[in-house]
Protein backbone atom coordinates (compact mmCIF):
# COMPACT_ATOMS: atom_id res chain seq x y z
CA UNK A 1 0.00 0.00 0.00
CA UNK A 2 1.29 3.46 -0.84
CA UNK A 3 1.17 5.99 1.95
CA UNK A 4 3.28 8.71 0.44
CA UNK A 5 1.59 12.11 0.69
CA UNK A 6 1.94 15.24 -1.38
CA UNK A 7 4.73 17.70 -0.67
CA UNK A 8 3.95 20.07 2.17
CA UNK A 9 2.38 23.29 0.92
CA UNK A 10 3.62 26.69 2.12
CA UNK A 11 1.20 28.58 4.31
CA UNK A 12 -0.27 25.62 6.21
CA UNK A 13 0.84 26.96 9.61
CA UNK A 14 -0.72 29.58 11.85
CA UNK A 15 -1.47 32.80 9.99
CA UNK A 16 1.34 35.30 10.47
CA UNK A 17 3.33 32.91 12.66
CA UNK A 18 7.11 32.78 12.65
CA UNK A 19 7.51 29.27 13.96
CA UNK A 20 11.04 27.98 14.35
CA UNK A 21 12.88 24.73 14.90
CA UNK A 22 15.89 24.90 17.24
CA UNK A 23 18.62 22.35 16.55
CA UNK A 24 21.46 21.77 19.00
CA UNK A 25 24.85 21.35 17.33
CA UNK A 26 28.37 20.65 18.55
CA UNK A 27 30.43 22.16 15.75
CA UNK A 28 30.53 24.02 12.43
CA UNK A 29 29.62 21.11 10.13
CA UNK A 30 26.57 20.23 12.20
CA UNK A 31 25.60 23.92 12.14
CA UNK A 32 25.75 23.94 8.34
CA UNK A 33 23.68 20.75 8.16
CA UNK A 34 21.06 22.23 10.48
CA UNK A 35 20.77 25.46 8.47
CA UNK A 36 20.55 23.60 5.17
CA UNK A 37 17.85 21.38 6.64
CA UNK A 38 15.73 24.38 7.60
CA UNK A 39 16.51 24.99 11.28
CA UNK A 40 15.87 28.59 12.32
CA UNK A 41 17.72 28.58 15.65
CA UNK A 42 21.20 27.05 15.81
CA UNK A 43 22.02 26.14 19.38
CA UNK A 44 25.59 25.44 20.50
CA UNK A 45 25.57 22.57 22.97
CA UNK A 46 27.64 19.60 24.12
CA UNK A 47 25.37 16.59 23.40
CA UNK A 48 26.73 14.55 26.31
CA UNK A 49 24.10 16.07 28.62
CA UNK A 50 20.69 17.67 28.37
CA UNK A 51 22.13 21.21 28.37
CA UNK A 52 25.83 20.57 27.96
CA UNK A 53 28.09 23.56 28.55
CA UNK A 54 30.23 24.30 25.52
CA UNK A 55 33.48 26.25 25.11
CA UNK A 56 33.14 29.87 23.92
CA UNK A 57 35.54 29.38 21.00
CA UNK A 58 33.38 26.53 19.75
CA UNK A 59 30.36 28.84 19.92
CA UNK A 60 32.33 31.29 17.78
CA UNK A 61 33.10 28.52 15.28
CA UNK A 62 29.38 27.70 15.05
CA UNK A 63 28.52 31.39 14.58
CA UNK A 64 31.04 31.69 11.74
CA UNK A 65 29.61 28.59 10.03
CA UNK A 66 26.06 29.95 10.22
CA UNK A 67 27.20 33.35 8.97
CA UNK A 68 28.71 31.77 5.86
CA UNK A 69 25.74 29.46 5.13
CA UNK A 70 22.86 30.31 2.78
CA UNK A 71 19.88 31.30 4.94
CA UNK A 72 16.63 31.93 3.03
CA UNK A 73 14.89 32.78 6.33
CA UNK A 74 16.35 34.62 9.35
CA UNK A 75 18.39 32.36 11.64
CA UNK A 76 19.18 33.03 15.30
CA UNK A 77 21.91 31.62 17.50
CA UNK A 78 21.41 30.27 20.98
CA UNK A 79 23.66 28.88 23.69
CA UNK A 80 23.04 27.66 27.21
CA UNK A 81 24.93 28.25 30.42
CA UNK A 82 24.37 24.72 31.71
CA UNK A 83 21.48 22.95 33.35
CA UNK A 84 22.31 23.55 37.01
CA UNK A 85 23.12 27.04 38.29
CA UNK A 86 23.66 25.88 41.88
CA UNK A 87 27.30 26.02 42.94
CA UNK A 88 28.91 23.72 45.49
CA UNK A 89 32.18 23.30 47.30
CA UNK A 90 33.56 19.95 48.30
CA UNK A 91 34.23 19.15 51.93
CA UNK A 92 37.08 16.82 52.92
CA UNK A 93 34.66 13.90 53.20
CA UNK A 94 33.57 14.42 49.59
CA UNK A 95 30.14 15.81 50.44
CA UNK A 96 28.87 18.87 48.57
CA UNK A 97 27.89 22.04 50.40
CA UNK A 98 26.03 24.87 48.65
CA UNK A 99 27.83 28.14 48.10
CA UNK A 100 26.12 31.45 48.94
CA UNK A 101 23.18 32.48 46.78
CA UNK A 102 24.95 35.74 45.90
CA UNK A 103 27.80 33.80 44.29
CA UNK A 104 25.40 31.51 42.42
CA UNK A 105 23.54 34.47 40.93
CA UNK A 106 26.76 36.26 40.04
CA UNK A 107 28.33 33.23 38.34
CA UNK A 108 25.21 32.64 36.26
CA UNK A 109 25.15 36.24 35.06
CA UNK A 110 28.87 36.10 34.21
CA UNK A 111 28.30 32.93 32.18
CA UNK A 112 25.37 34.52 30.34
CA UNK A 113 27.50 37.52 29.37
CA UNK A 114 30.22 35.17 28.15
CA UNK A 115 28.07 33.04 25.85
CA UNK A 116 26.15 36.07 24.56
CA UNK A 117 29.44 37.72 23.59
CA UNK A 118 30.68 34.49 21.96
CA UNK A 119 27.56 34.31 19.78
CA UNK A 120 27.99 37.94 18.75
CA UNK A 121 25.45 39.92 16.75
CA UNK A 122 26.62 39.39 13.16
CA UNK A 123 24.31 36.44 12.42
CA UNK A 124 21.30 37.98 14.16
CA UNK A 125 20.98 41.00 16.49
CA UNK A 126 19.00 38.94 18.99
CA UNK A 127 20.86 35.89 20.22
CA UNK A 128 19.26 33.60 22.77
CA UNK A 129 20.77 32.63 26.13
CA UNK A 130 19.23 29.49 27.59
CA UNK A 131 19.34 29.19 31.38
CA UNK A 132 18.87 25.75 32.95
CA UNK A 133 17.03 26.06 36.24
CA UNK A 134 16.45 22.48 37.32
CA UNK A 135 16.64 21.80 41.04
CA UNK A 136 15.81 25.35 42.12
CA UNK A 137 12.91 26.76 44.08
CA UNK A 138 10.95 29.46 42.32
CA UNK A 139 12.56 32.16 44.47
CA UNK A 140 16.07 31.02 43.53
CA UNK A 141 14.97 30.63 39.93
CA UNK A 142 13.68 34.20 39.80
CA UNK A 143 16.84 35.61 41.40
CA UNK A 144 19.14 33.89 38.88
CA UNK A 145 16.98 34.58 35.85
CA UNK A 146 16.26 38.16 36.91
CA UNK A 147 19.96 38.97 37.38
CA UNK A 148 20.76 37.54 33.94
CA UNK A 149 18.04 39.47 32.13
CA UNK A 150 18.86 42.74 33.92
CA UNK A 151 22.60 42.34 33.27
CA UNK A 152 22.24 41.61 29.56
CA UNK A 153 19.79 44.44 29.00
CA UNK A 154 22.16 46.92 30.58
CA UNK A 155 24.96 46.13 28.13
CA UNK A 156 25.44 48.24 25.05
CA UNK A 157 26.21 45.51 22.52
CA UNK A 158 24.06 42.68 23.90
CA UNK A 159 20.96 44.49 25.12
CA UNK A 160 18.74 42.75 22.55
CA UNK A 161 19.78 39.27 23.69
CA UNK A 162 16.76 37.16 24.55
CA UNK A 163 16.69 35.02 27.68
CA UNK A 164 15.02 31.60 27.71
CA UNK A 165 14.44 29.72 30.94
CA UNK A 166 14.77 25.95 30.70
CA UNK A 167 12.97 23.67 33.14
CA UNK A 168 12.63 19.90 33.14
CA UNK A 169 9.45 17.85 33.06
CA UNK A 170 9.34 14.47 34.77
CA UNK A 171 7.32 11.32 35.37
CA UNK A 172 8.91 9.69 38.40
CA UNK A 173 6.82 6.53 38.25
CA UNK A 174 7.90 5.89 34.67
CA UNK A 175 11.49 6.76 35.56
CA UNK A 176 11.48 4.32 38.48
CA UNK A 177 10.21 1.58 36.16
CA UNK A 178 13.01 2.15 33.62
CA UNK A 179 16.08 3.29 35.53
CA UNK A 180 17.14 -0.26 36.47
CA UNK A 181 17.06 -1.57 32.88
CA UNK A 182 20.56 -2.68 31.82
CA UNK A 183 20.61 -0.52 28.68
CA UNK A 184 19.57 2.56 30.70
CA UNK A 185 22.21 1.92 33.34
CA UNK A 186 24.85 1.44 30.67
CA UNK A 187 23.99 4.72 28.96
CA UNK A 188 24.03 6.61 32.26
CA UNK A 189 27.38 5.10 33.21
CA UNK A 190 28.77 6.33 29.89
CA UNK A 191 27.50 9.82 30.75
CA UNK A 192 28.93 9.60 34.31
CA UNK A 193 25.43 10.01 35.72
CA UNK A 194 26.02 7.91 38.84
CA UNK A 195 27.35 8.26 42.37
CA UNK A 196 29.12 5.90 44.82
CA UNK A 197 26.88 4.29 47.41
CA UNK A 198 26.77 1.43 49.87
CA UNK A 199 26.31 -1.98 48.20
CA UNK A 200 23.14 -2.48 50.25
CA UNK A 201 21.57 0.82 49.17
CA UNK A 202 18.41 0.73 47.00
CA UNK A 203 19.31 0.70 43.31
CA UNK A 204 22.98 -0.13 43.93
CA UNK A 205 24.90 -2.04 41.25
CA UNK A 206 28.50 -2.93 40.50
CA UNK A 207 30.10 -0.28 38.28
CA UNK A 208 32.59 -2.88 37.00
CA UNK A 209 29.73 -4.71 35.24
CA UNK A 210 29.15 -1.62 33.04
CA UNK A 211 32.75 -0.44 32.76
CA UNK A 212 32.71 -1.05 29.00
CA UNK A 213 30.63 2.13 28.70
CA UNK A 214 33.27 4.30 30.38
CA UNK A 215 35.17 6.50 27.94
CA UNK A 216 38.33 8.53 28.35
CA UNK A 217 38.83 12.16 27.35
CA UNK A 218 39.77 10.95 23.86
CA UNK A 219 36.42 9.21 23.48
CA UNK A 220 37.96 5.74 23.55
CA UNK A 221 36.87 2.99 26.00
CA UNK A 222 38.87 3.02 29.21
CA UNK A 223 38.81 -0.74 29.73
CA UNK A 224 37.45 -2.30 26.53
CA UNK A 225 35.66 -5.54 27.35
CA UNK A 226 37.80 -6.17 30.41
CA UNK A 227 36.26 -6.07 33.88
CA UNK A 228 38.35 -3.63 35.96
CA UNK A 229 39.01 -3.79 39.68
CA UNK A 230 37.77 -1.12 42.09
CA UNK A 231 41.32 0.19 42.32
CA UNK A 232 41.51 0.56 38.53
CA UNK A 233 38.17 2.37 38.46
CA UNK A 234 39.49 4.77 41.08
CA UNK A 235 42.78 5.30 39.25
CA UNK A 236 40.90 6.13 36.03
CA UNK A 237 38.74 8.74 37.77
CA UNK A 238 35.54 6.72 37.37
CA UNK A 239 35.32 6.50 41.17
CA UNK A 240 36.49 9.09 43.74
CA UNK A 241 39.58 8.34 45.85
CA UNK A 242 37.37 7.93 48.92
CA UNK A 243 35.39 5.04 47.37
CA UNK A 244 35.84 1.79 49.29
CA UNK A 245 34.10 -0.41 46.70
CA UNK A 246 32.63 -0.27 43.19
CA UNK A 247 28.95 0.01 44.17
CA UNK A 248 27.13 2.94 42.55
CA UNK A 249 23.57 4.09 41.85
CA UNK A 250 22.30 6.26 39.01
CA UNK A 251 21.61 9.92 39.66
CA UNK A 252 18.00 10.88 40.29
CA UNK A 253 15.86 13.71 38.89
CA UNK A 254 15.13 16.63 41.20
CA UNK A 255 11.53 15.86 42.30
CA UNK A 256 9.06 18.70 41.80
CA UNK A 257 7.63 18.43 45.32
CA UNK A 258 11.00 19.30 46.86
CA UNK A 259 11.06 22.64 45.03
CA UNK A 260 7.48 23.76 45.47
CA UNK A 261 6.27 23.09 41.94
CA UNK A 262 3.66 20.41 42.61
CA UNK A 263 3.05 17.48 44.93
CA UNK A 264 2.42 15.21 41.94
CA UNK A 265 5.07 12.74 40.74
CA UNK A 266 4.46 13.81 37.16
CA UNK A 267 4.68 17.30 35.69
CA UNK A 268 1.10 18.55 35.83
CA UNK A 269 -0.56 21.87 35.13
CA UNK A 270 0.26 23.15 38.62
CA UNK A 271 3.95 22.63 37.87
CA UNK A 272 3.63 24.18 34.42
CA UNK A 273 1.96 27.25 35.88
CA UNK A 274 4.68 27.66 38.51
CA UNK A 275 7.41 27.38 35.87
CA UNK A 276 5.78 29.88 33.51
CA UNK A 277 4.86 32.44 36.16
CA UNK A 278 8.32 32.39 37.75
CA UNK A 279 9.97 32.85 34.34
CA UNK A 280 7.67 35.73 33.44
CA UNK A 281 8.18 37.43 36.80
CA UNK A 282 11.95 37.34 36.26
CA UNK A 283 11.66 39.10 32.91
CA UNK A 284 12.46 36.18 30.61
CA UNK A 285 11.51 36.31 26.94
CA UNK A 286 10.79 32.62 26.47
CA UNK A 287 10.55 29.33 28.33
CA UNK A 288 11.53 25.86 27.23
CA UNK A 289 10.21 22.74 28.89
CA UNK A 290 12.69 19.93 28.33
CA UNK A 291 13.54 16.57 29.90
CA UNK A 292 16.76 15.79 31.73
CA UNK A 293 19.47 13.55 30.33
CA UNK A 294 18.33 10.89 32.81
CA UNK A 295 14.90 10.63 31.23
CA UNK A 296 16.21 11.01 27.69
CA UNK A 297 18.36 7.88 27.86
CA UNK A 298 15.40 6.03 29.40
CA UNK A 299 13.44 7.00 26.23
CA UNK A 300 11.12 9.28 28.17
CA UNK A 301 10.45 12.47 26.23
CA UNK A 302 8.29 15.51 26.77
CA UNK A 303 5.41 14.95 24.35
CA UNK A 304 3.12 11.96 24.70
CA UNK A 305 1.16 10.76 21.67
CA UNK A 306 -1.00 8.41 23.74
CA UNK A 307 -4.48 9.10 25.04
CA UNK A 308 -6.06 11.31 22.35
CA UNK A 309 -6.72 9.01 19.36
CA UNK A 310 -9.27 11.41 17.89
CA UNK A 311 -6.47 13.91 17.24
CA UNK A 312 -3.03 12.35 17.72
CA UNK A 313 -1.75 9.25 15.96
CA UNK A 314 0.05 7.28 18.69
CA UNK A 315 3.32 6.38 17.01
CA UNK A 316 5.34 6.36 20.23
CA UNK A 317 4.36 2.75 20.82
CA UNK A 318 6.09 1.70 17.59
CA UNK A 319 9.24 3.73 18.23
CA UNK A 320 11.27 1.04 20.00
CA UNK A 321 14.99 0.61 20.53
CA UNK A 322 16.89 -2.60 19.79
CA UNK A 323 15.90 -3.91 23.22
CA UNK A 324 12.20 -3.40 22.50
CA UNK A 325 11.80 -0.40 24.84
CA UNK A 326 9.13 1.90 23.42
CA UNK A 327 9.29 5.68 23.54
CA UNK A 328 7.10 7.29 26.21
CA UNK A 329 6.06 10.89 26.85
CA UNK A 330 4.95 13.08 29.73
CA UNK A 331 2.72 15.93 28.52
CA UNK A 332 -0.54 15.21 26.73
CA UNK A 333 -1.79 17.25 23.81
CA UNK A 334 -4.05 19.21 26.17
CA UNK A 335 -1.10 19.85 28.51
CA UNK A 336 0.84 21.23 25.56
CA UNK A 337 -2.03 23.53 24.62
CA UNK A 338 -2.28 24.70 28.22
CA UNK A 339 1.45 25.47 28.33
CA UNK A 340 1.42 27.42 25.06
CA UNK A 341 -1.68 29.44 26.00
CA UNK A 342 -0.27 30.24 29.44
CA UNK A 343 3.06 31.35 27.96
CA UNK A 344 1.33 33.71 25.56
CA UNK A 345 -0.85 35.10 28.34
CA UNK A 346 2.40 36.08 30.08
CA UNK A 347 4.03 37.38 26.88
CA UNK A 348 6.51 34.50 26.69
CA UNK A 349 7.48 32.43 23.67
CA UNK A 350 6.74 28.73 24.17
CA UNK A 351 9.39 26.13 23.30
CA UNK A 352 8.94 22.35 23.56
CA UNK A 353 11.99 20.10 23.75
CA UNK A 354 12.68 16.68 25.27
CA UNK A 355 13.49 14.05 22.61
CA UNK A 356 11.03 15.49 20.08
CA UNK A 357 10.61 13.14 17.10
CA UNK A 358 9.37 13.82 13.58
CA UNK A 359 6.00 12.14 14.12
CA UNK A 360 5.44 14.30 17.21
CA UNK A 361 6.64 17.54 15.62
CA UNK A 362 4.54 17.26 12.46
CA UNK A 363 1.42 16.65 14.54
CA UNK A 364 2.12 19.37 17.13
CA UNK A 365 2.81 22.02 14.46
CA UNK A 366 -0.62 21.26 12.99
CA UNK A 367 -2.67 20.63 16.14
CA UNK A 368 -1.15 23.45 18.22
CA UNK A 369 -0.39 26.04 15.53
CA UNK A 370 0.32 28.72 18.16
CA UNK A 371 3.47 26.97 19.42
CA UNK A 372 6.49 29.19 18.77
CA UNK A 373 9.38 26.74 18.79
CA UNK A 374 10.31 23.09 18.94
CA UNK A 375 13.82 21.93 19.82
CA UNK A 376 15.70 18.80 18.81
CA UNK A 377 19.03 17.01 18.82
CA UNK A 378 18.47 13.24 18.92
CA UNK A 379 15.53 13.38 16.50
CA UNK A 380 17.72 14.99 13.81
CA UNK A 381 20.89 12.96 14.43
CA UNK A 382 22.14 9.79 12.76
CA UNK A 383 25.01 7.35 13.00
CA UNK A 384 28.33 8.35 11.52
CA UNK A 385 29.82 6.27 8.74
CA UNK A 386 33.53 6.87 8.10
CA UNK A 387 34.94 6.99 4.53
CA UNK A 388 36.29 3.46 5.01
CA UNK A 389 32.77 2.22 5.82
CA UNK A 390 33.34 1.84 9.56
CA UNK A 391 30.39 2.75 11.78
CA UNK A 392 30.75 4.94 14.86
CA UNK A 393 29.29 4.22 18.26
CA UNK A 394 25.60 4.94 18.76
CA UNK A 395 26.13 7.23 21.77
CA UNK A 396 24.63 10.74 21.93
CA UNK A 397 28.05 12.26 21.40
CA UNK A 398 28.91 10.12 18.37
CA UNK A 399 25.70 10.74 16.41
CA UNK A 400 25.68 13.72 14.08
CA UNK A 401 23.06 16.14 12.77
CA UNK A 402 21.76 15.39 9.25
CA UNK A 403 19.92 17.92 7.08
CA UNK A 404 17.58 15.21 5.81
CA UNK A 405 16.35 14.56 9.35
CA UNK A 406 16.14 18.27 10.23
CA UNK A 407 13.55 18.58 7.45
CA UNK A 408 11.41 16.11 9.35
CA UNK A 409 10.94 18.51 12.26
CA UNK A 410 10.58 21.94 10.64
CA UNK A 411 7.08 23.47 10.41
CA UNK A 412 4.87 22.54 7.45
CA UNK A 413 4.86 26.08 6.02
CA UNK A 414 8.66 25.79 5.75
CA UNK A 415 8.54 22.44 3.95
CA UNK A 416 8.48 19.98 6.85
CA UNK A 417 7.80 16.30 6.14
CA UNK A 418 7.34 13.10 8.14
CA UNK A 419 10.39 10.92 8.77
CA UNK A 420 9.76 7.39 10.03
CA UNK A 421 12.87 5.51 11.20
CA UNK A 422 13.28 2.17 9.46
CA UNK A 423 13.03 0.30 12.76
CA UNK A 424 9.67 1.94 13.48
CA UNK A 425 8.33 1.22 10.00
CA UNK A 426 9.08 -2.48 10.49
CA UNK A 427 7.02 -2.73 13.70
CA UNK A 428 3.70 -4.58 13.20
CA UNK A 429 0.87 -2.07 12.87
CA UNK A 430 3.16 0.97 12.42
CA UNK A 431 2.36 1.55 8.75
CA UNK A 432 -1.37 1.46 9.47
CA UNK A 433 -0.88 4.13 12.13
CA UNK A 434 1.14 6.26 9.72
CA UNK A 435 -1.52 5.85 7.06
CA UNK A 436 -4.10 7.14 9.54
CA UNK A 437 -1.92 10.16 10.28
CA UNK A 438 -1.52 10.96 6.58
CA UNK A 439 -5.27 10.72 5.98
CA UNK A 440 -5.75 13.40 8.65
CA UNK A 441 -2.99 15.55 7.13
CA UNK A 442 -2.96 14.97 3.35
CA UNK A 443 -0.41 17.75 2.83
CA UNK A 444 2.25 15.71 4.65
CA UNK A 445 4.91 13.83 2.70
CA UNK A 446 6.30 10.70 4.36
CA UNK A 447 9.75 9.12 4.16
CA UNK A 448 11.62 6.35 5.89
CA UNK A 449 15.16 6.90 7.18
CA UNK A 450 17.99 4.43 7.56
CA UNK A 451 20.32 4.63 10.61
CA UNK A 452 22.60 7.05 8.69
CA UNK A 453 19.84 9.54 7.83
CA UNK A 454 19.30 8.59 4.19
CA UNK A 455 15.65 9.02 3.14
CA UNK A 456 13.44 6.98 0.83
CA UNK A 457 9.72 7.36 0.05
CA UNK A 458 7.65 5.43 2.55
CA UNK A 459 5.57 2.88 0.67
Amino acid sequence: MSIIGNLARPGTGAAGADRRLLVSVFGPQEAREAVLGGARIIDSEDPRSALGTIRPRRIMDVADAVLSAHRPLPVQLSTNIGEDQLLYRRAENGLALPKPAYEQVGKAAQAALGVALAMGTRVHPCGIVKVGLDGMRTGELSDVLGEITATLRRTEQLSHTRVMSVLFAQDLDLWDARKTLPQVRRALVGLREYYPCDPSAPGAFDLAEYAGALLGDDGEPLFGDRRPTAAELTASGALPPSARHAAVAVNEPFPHHRYGLTAARRTDREAIRAMVEASAAAGADAIMIDTSILLKVARIGLISTAGTPAELADLDRYDTDRHGLARAGILSLEDVRYFVDLCHAHDLEANLAGSVQSHQAQQIWRLVPEVDQLSARGGVSALVRAPDGATGRATRHDRTVRRSLVGGLIPPEQGGYLVVPRRMAQEPGALDAVEGLLKRHPDLAAYTADPYGALAPLV
